[in-house]
């Protein structure tokens, strides 16, 4: 008993080692040699450790420790399925299982034991196939029909996508004799089996599959970088789709419901899922071949292995390649310009400041008209002389009027009582018109003849074109600053976020859902934290004051800071909140250590990120996005394309006096959810501005998905191990 315990825990450790997704150190380097010594060192110890007969199979019930219950990820799956194999194929020579194998029926006893993998298959295709937009199959087939993608990818791709057919059909027959193992029959278990390694075999499908991502020979001398790391991945499939995602445009990149590197990590999975599927009906035909009485096997078992270890290795050293020079941050597109619905797709802030007409009489205690409309550029209405336009358009009474400047004299006023708006245009004498001219006699708007006037003939009482910032109940100017947090103490965490209001405060909301091994998250897990509601009190409604838990923007604070805050490597995002920092809204994210191999988040140890730059700092101080005559931000034709970059802020500001009377609060704030799918771990949050020229954009998230190339790396450290029999010799 001591000899069997001893063994398995040689075996945990050796099989530990072979995981590639290791922690790197410092001196992590990605070396091919190293790995495959690696994996020969396990098959030498598993061999030796079942060789002792007292051991039963590898099973994988779920509660044995020596194969991970969660394979999801692809080179887990594959070392998974290389120690079913090897462990059954050196079972089958113990005396006690041959009789075993003849008492119950050999070749139905084996499918069983391959049948113990199928939901592990099962959970890594479900994840492939996952997401709003087909899966990663048909993402890819998106690619190849862009313009402006690779002719080499579309080419690549589409001989790709023949071969992994033709080993999804034969493994779907698996998958059927493995699901009706007590009745399936001797003879179609045998045409199965020589079906596999008949006329164009899995072999040569596999073979193929790999000279797509691997186009050249480790034989060859030559295919050696100047830092001695192998270069025979160069110009394969994985970095031939990286060249067609970086050509890919914007429209396309965003509208992908996950990050170009979770494509390109995906893409990988599904090549090495294939291996897998293919790797384990060889195996399965070779050990029904040999029952049945057809030949040993013995060498093309042990080539197929070798050759099954080394694609591994040269898979997983070409996907760490690429995605490490992958973007791992994800966007949304804008909503089509016809679904756009406001407090759905996006939010504004209303009347923070406003377009006002207003003639300089009423804008002084004594109702004079000494002064010019540039006189006025931080004052009050004191009253409402003549009852002219004052008389019959809602005022400015309680606010402040900011930057008055005169256009022209005499004008008609197309005034509304639509929310949101004073006026939808206005026409000068000239014929100059501002806002978009439509008919202006209805339920909901009236033009009104305003015509400025001498007084005596010195003075001029001309109408100014000022901007208004009058708190009040047509005004939703605010935002919450509490904190919306993950359960990290249940094991959650960020795994999406949208901008909400609600009693017309601007909150945060996170969707949250529990993490699984190895950047996975628990589907079932998801939802969207319900809001915290803020009410603002009647009291302070008519003030532009900041209150408890929540925000008020003004004319002097209106500033938002665009950033993207990145976790530390070993963390992800548990929380999000908006602080005050010099009058800015300025984001901060909760970041929890997380242990990638259990899942684990550690929320004792939670940490704040933030960027404390200010315009005022001396070195990388804050710059402006400045907005040029923006129109309403859903009246662009034009899909919005980022534009803002971190340490920068923008300030929320009127629209264009001549596209629209600035009667609206730009850039816009994007509301729809970015969220990757299927769910994965996100590192990092972000805040930035999109748009287009002419046009005030949309404020919005983006995200950072689990950057997988962070643990397809092995620490040099790891490589110095040595067996129990090493150290006592």
């Amino acid at each position: 008993m001591t000899r069997l315990v001893s063994a398995e825990k040689k075996l945990r450790s050796c099989l530990l080692l072979l995981l590639v997704f290791l922690q790197p150190t410092r001196s992590a380097i990605v070396a091919q040699e190293k790995v495959s010594e690696i994996v020969q060192q396990a098959q030498r110890l598993l061999n030796t450790t079942l060789a002792d007969g007292k051991l039963r199979s590898f099973e994988l019930d779920g509660n044995n420790g020596a194969v991970m219950t969660q394979l999801v990820q692809p080179l887990s799956l594959q070392i998974a399925v290389m120690q079913v194999t090897a462990a059954l194929s050196r079972e089958m020579n113990l005396p006690k299982w041959q009789a075993m194998l003849r008492a119950l029926g050999g070749d139905r006893e084996v499918l069983k034991r391959f049948a113990q993998m199928r939901s592990h298959f099962a959970l890594l295709e479900k994840r492939l196939g996952a997401g709003q937009d087909g899966g990663i199959e048909e993402q890819l087939n998106q690619i190849t029909a862009l313009s402006t993608s690779s002719t080499t990818w579309s080419r690549i791709w589409q001989q790709l996508q023949i071969l992994i057919q033709e080993v999804d059909n034969l493994h779907d027959w698996f998958d059927r004799y493995q699901r009706n193992s007590a009745v399936v029959n001797e003879r179609t278990l045998r045409d199965f089996a020589e079906t596999v390694h008949s006329g164009f075999t899995i072999e040569k499908a596999l073979a193929s599959i790999h000279e797509a991502v691997c186009p050249y020979t480790m034989d060859d001398e030559d295919m050696q970088r100047p830092d001695n790391s192998s270069v025979i991945c160069d110009g394969g499939v994985l970095e031939t789709l990286q060249t067609a995602l970086t050509r890919a445009n914007d429209s396309f990149i965003c509208s992908l419901s996950k990050s170009s590197h979770q494509l390109v990590y995906d893409l990988y999975a599904l090549l090495t899922l294939t291996d897998a599927k293919g790797y384990a009906m060889m195996q399965f035909s070779w050990m029904l071949l040999r029952l049945y009485g057809k030949g040993s096997y013995v060498t093309e078992t042990e080539k197929a292995r070798i050759d099954f270890e080394r694609r591994m290795t040269e898979k997983a050293e070409a996907a760490q390649n690429v995605l490490s020079n992958l973007t791992n941050w994800m966007w949304k597109c804008d909503t089509p310009r016809s679904e756009q619905v406001e407090n759905e797709t996006y939010i504004q802030f209303t009347e923070l400041l406003q377009g006002y007409v207003v003639n300089e009489v009423d804008l002084n205690q004594d109702n004079t008209c000494k002064e010019s409309c540039s006189a006025y550029s931080n004052s009050q209405e004191k009253g409402c002389f003549g009852n002219q336009l004052c008389a019959q358009s809602r005022r400015c009474s309680s606010g402040r009027i900011y930057n008055c400047g005169f256009i022209e004299a005499d004008s008609n006023v197309c005034v509304t009582n639509k929310p949101g708006r004073r006026y939808d245009w206005i026409q000068y004498k000239s014929g100059r018109v501002f806002g978009q001219k439509t008919e202006c006699n209805s339920s909901t708007s009236k033009n009104v003849k305003t015509d400025s006037w001498w007084r005596w003939v010195f003075w001029h009482c001309s109408y100014c074109m000022c901007l208004c910032d009058q708190p009040g109940p047509h005004s939703d100017r605010y935002v919450s600053l509490q904190s919306a947090l993950a359960a990290s103490a249940s094991n959650r965490l960020v795994t999406g976020v949208r901008f909400v209001k609600k009693d017309r405060v601007l909150h945060i909301q996170i969707q949250e859902g529990e993490a699984l091994p190895q950047g996975s998250v628990n589907e079932t897990t998801l939802q969207w934290q319900p809001i915290n509601p803020i009410k603002v009190p009647s009291g302070q409604q008519e003030t532009a004051e900041d209150g408890l838990g929540y925000a008020a923007l003004r004319y002097e604070e209106r500033a938002l800071d665009l950033d993207d805050l990145v976790a530390p490597k070993g963390h992800v995002i548990t929380g999000l909140r908006f602080r005050k920092l010099g009058g800015h809204l300025n984001l901060e994210a909760q970041a929890s250590p997380i242990d990638f191999m259990t899942g684990s988040i550690d929320s004792e140890r939670a940490i704040w990120l933030s960027n404390d730059n200010t315009p005022a700092t001396e070195t990388n101080p804050r710059t402006k996005v400045s907005l040029l005559s923006p129109d309403v931000s859903t009246r662009s034709h034009t899909p919005s394309v980022p534009d803002s970059t971190s340490d920068q802020f923008i300030e929320f500001q009127v629209t264009s006096l001549e596209k629209d009377v600035s009667q609206n609060t730009v850039p816009f704030i994007e509301a729809t959810p970015v969220a990757p799918e299927p769910p994965v771990w996100l590192t990092g949050i972000g805040i930035y501005h999109k748009g287009q020229p002419g046009y005030g954009g949309y404020v919005a998230f983006r995200i950072a998905t689990l950057n997988f190339s962070d643990y397809m790396t092995v620490s040099s450290e790891e490589f110095n191990y040595t067996t129990e029999e090493d150290t006592l010799g």
